[in-house]
């Protein structure tokens, strides 16, 4: 089965869909198969970052239409396959918990090596659970405090509708369950909720802490301008590991590079027009990294 790659940030115009575009076109490079799919169900425009112009059919004919997901994968510029997603469809962002499943399933099952999901920013339920299903995580944000905090407020919601999920299997915790549904700050962090399990049932605490142990989650910083702004990654995993238990693992850098806005504007494929730029080269390192760490 392919091993899908979730892309996520926690608020938009952070570089999410130039990573993911980049990211797909230097896994093609490495000798790797690839699906890149526009999973931002509201608001699609990856391919633009493809040489695209136009999306073509995508995720609305495979869950409207009934389309075989074959038909819908297209050839691009950029030399990767490519699932285009739906921006202009009235209640497209808001598909049911079957349809989700169905795209996860089917996407699982395709002959490619990486699925690469660029993921909506924010914390709908489809994006968190989009993301939570993926076999390797990734959160993209910068050096902005904007950035920061919604970055820790996407991964805390992740990590929550986690357990949340786990444990309504069991009515016992249902009042846990409501409270974590309901907003986040019931439970400040994971020691909060542990000792809410203890209070219910002892014996559950051990399966939700090796949940939080497996919850590995890997950061990509954007548009750094200064070697500076590298600290970022030691606060954000400082932050991380002490309120939430999550380990996070720093994949790298991506450079402030004014060619890139230039690229998009002309709607070309970055990382294959420009092979041996800095950007290109730290976008490789992030690729052995995701390979290796993740």
């Amino acid at each position: 089965m392919a091993e899908i790659i979730a892309v996520a940030s926690g608020k938009g115009g952070v570089g999410k869909s130039f990573f993911s575009s980049n990211l797909s076109m230097s896994l093609k490079t490495a000798g790797n198969e690839i699906l890149l799919v526009d999973a931002d169900l509201g608001g699609a425009n990856l391919h633009d970052f493809i040489g695209l112009k136009v999306p073509g059919k995508g995720l609305y004919e495979f869950l409207k239409d009934k389309i075989d997901i074959n038909s819908v994968i297209a050839k691009t510029p950029a030399g990767v396959d490519f699932v285009g997603g739906s921006s202009d469809v009235l209640g497209m962002a808001h598909i049911t918990n079957f349809e989700k499943l169905k795209v996860l399933n089917r996407l699982k099952k395709l002959d490619y090596k990486y699925i690469i999901l660029d993921l909506g920013a924010g914390t709908s339920f489809n994006m968190i659970d989009f993301f939570n299903f993926a076999d390797k995580k990734i959160m993209i944000m910068n050096s902005e405090p904007t950035s920061l905090e919604n970055s820790y407020g996407f991964l805390k919601v992740a990590l929550y509708r986690k357990i949340e999920l786990h444990l309504r299997k069991d009515t016992k915790f249902s009042e846990i369950c409501n409270k974590l549904r309901s907003k986040s700050m019931n439970y400040p962090n994971i020691d909060s909720i542990t000792k809410a399990l203890i209070q219910v049932d002892s014996t559950g605490t051990g399966e939700i802490r090796k949940m939080v142990d497996d919850y590995k989650i890997g950061t990509v910083l954007n548009m750094v301008r200064t070697r500076k702004e590298l600290n970022v990654f030691y606060g954000f995993e400082s932050v991380t590991k002490k309120y939430l238990g999550i380990d996070i693992e720093k994949l790298g850098f991506m450079p402030y590079d004014i060619s890139v806005s230039e690229s998009i504007k002309l709607m070309r494929p970055y990382y294959i027009n420009n092979m041996r730029s800095d950007m290109a080269k730290c976008i490789d390192d992030i690729r052995s990294h995701i390979i290796t760490k993740l």
